[in-house]
């Protein structure tokens, strides 16, 4: 009989592909495995292959207890945070709980890498290249892309031209991050797990080839030494652990390659790794298990894009509708 892994994903309503890799790759393993999903409302995608538990946001102060409530009712092994606000909540909530594991770093590390500024320090202190950064008034080169600290998906970020644009905006330098704009570039991904003692056993380079919102939509592995070497710097700087997404800029011109961010936890386009022979549901489950792991290389030029799936749902926003025949 195989025993019971329960996975409680926090903001996984788009990952559906991953919460069944994780399900079959826990078969393998001998594990049936349940899985859940915390979000805000019930009709999400997610409710195709996960049971969704409703909460607040994850700024509330209520959440700890709406997340213990949940992790208790449901007997939850593993967290899995998918996006940004989630990564600090489930690291700090493990350290309270010590029956649930989350593969992410310490809360401390989680919040440095969420600020962009703090991260870009930290980078610039180890001699990882970074792209320039404004660090007067006003900017002594241009274009420049202003981030906001802390933001993502590409929310609230302004391409400025000339000084004459920069001075209508009012940028505000301690809410923004202001680097370097490469306008002739190209985007990477590196999808990175580091087991909870600190060994590297995964660096998978992707090429962004189209981006929806923020999101890869079409990507493809590639071989890339020296952004596998640039990752390994920086997850050893920072005192990574568990899954981690590092981007990095190309810039074509100069064929330099620069850090651009660290996102702690697992990236919308890991799913390309995984068929690339980066089995990182395994992992994740071989590191709660505390079993050894060995490095796992990616197979290049295997090829991502996605495509639109719909779930409908009914009136009460629960019930999944299945297409019956009317004729």
């Amino acid at each position: 009989m195989k025993r019971s892994l329960n996975v409680l994903m926090l903001g996984g309503a788009k990952r559906v592909s991953m919460a069944r890799l994780f399900v079959e790759t826990a078969a393998k393993m001998g594990y049936n495995a349940h899985m859940y999903s915390f979000e805000l409302g019930e009709d999400v995608p997610i409710a195709s292959v996960a049971e969704v538990i409703t909460g607040g946001k994850w700024s509330d102060s209520d959440l700890p207890r709406q997340l213990h409530d949940a992790c208790i009712e449901k007997k939850i092994d593993i967290i899995l945070p998918f996006v940004d606000g989630a990564v600090e909540v489930a690291a700090t909530y493990c350290k309270t709980n010590p029956q649930v594991w989350a593969p992410v770093s310490k809360p401390d590390v989680c919040r440095a890498m969420f600020d962009k500024k703090l991260t870009d320090e930290i980078m610039r202190a180890n001699d990882i290249p970074v792209p320039r950064v404004v660090d007067t008034p006003e900017p002594q080169f241009f274009p420049v892309i202003a981030k906001p600290r802390t933001g993502s998906a590409s929310k609230g970020i302004k391409v400025i031209r000339s000084l004459e644009q920069w001075r209508g905006l009012d940028i505000d330098l301690d809410k923004y991050i202001v680097q370097e704009y490469i306008q002739n570039r190209r985007e990477y991904t590196l999808d990175c797990y580091v087991d909870h003692e600190g060994n590297v056993l995964a660096l998978s380079p992707r090429l962004r080839l189209e981006v929806v919102g923020g999101e890869v939509s079409r990507t493809v592995t590639v071989s890339l030494p020296k952004g596998e070497d640039i990752a390994l710097k920086a997850i050893n700087a920072a005192g990574l652990r568990g899954a981690v997404t590092v981007q990095l800029i190309e810039n074509i011109d100069s064929g330099e390659l620069l850090l651009m961010e660290i996102n702690p936890r697992l990236g919308g386009g890991a799913v390309c790794s995984v068929y690339a022979g980066v089995n990182l549901p395994y992992m994740i489950i071989s590191d709660w298990l505390c079993r050894p792991l060995e490095f796992m290389a990616p197979t290049p030029n295997v090829e991502m894009t996605r495509y639109m799936q719909e779930v409908v749902f009914g009136p009460d926003k629960r019930r999944i509708i299945n297409l019956k025949s009317n004729f």
